[in-house]
């Protein structure tokens, strides 16, 4: 990994953020009810609200399930889910145990897909699934004593109203 820090091309990285429109903010997690009381509805209006600068949380319990198991809570059947919204695509990364699964590769999710895997499991996700800013961009920067790594996120201020 290159650590040299270049303050003209973190410049320009931030420069070409705000030409596209990209509003920083600060690292945030939206926590939002998630339980077995949760509608079908609900669970498309949390949908909904995705976009490219949010990351949604959620443990998938019937990932990989065999015929004879039964769901548990964070168990070690089951996976650590993580999506995220590309243009119109939803894409998913699933893990357990720490890791993810297919070495971290996205898979695409229609939205359908989403929304069932999410109202099946909505028992066994500890009452809650989260929301939060995707990050933009890392960059190394200069400090009195050598230099510290920044990571940048979107702004989604606006989306915590949805808790």
């Amino acid at each position: 990994m290159n650590t040299k820090v270049n303050p003209f091309k973190n410049f320009l990285q931030i420069f070409y953020d705000r030409i596209k429109g990209v509003k920083y903010g600060e690292k945030t997690v939206v926590d939002l009810e998630l339980n077995n009381d949760s509608t079908i509805e609900r669970i498309k209006n949390i949908i909904a609200e995705i976009d490219n600068r949010c990351i949604l949380n959620f443990y998938d319990a019937f990932y990989e399930l065999q015929p004879n198991q039964i769901p548990t809570l964070h168990g070690d059947s089951g996976a650590f889910t993580e999506i995220r919204k590309d243009g119109t695509d939803f894409k998913a990364r699933l893990g357990n145990h720490g890791g993810f699964k297919l070495k971290g590769k996205w898979i695409k999710l229609t939205e359908q897909e989403l929304i069932d895997r999410i109202f099946r499991s909505r028992m066994f996700n500890a009452g809650k699934i989260r929301l939060a800013s995707r990050p933009i961009r890392k960059q190394w920067r200069k400090v009195k004593n050598g230099k510290t790594l920044y990571e940048f996120h979107h702004d989604i201020s606006d989306k915590k109203n949805l808790s």
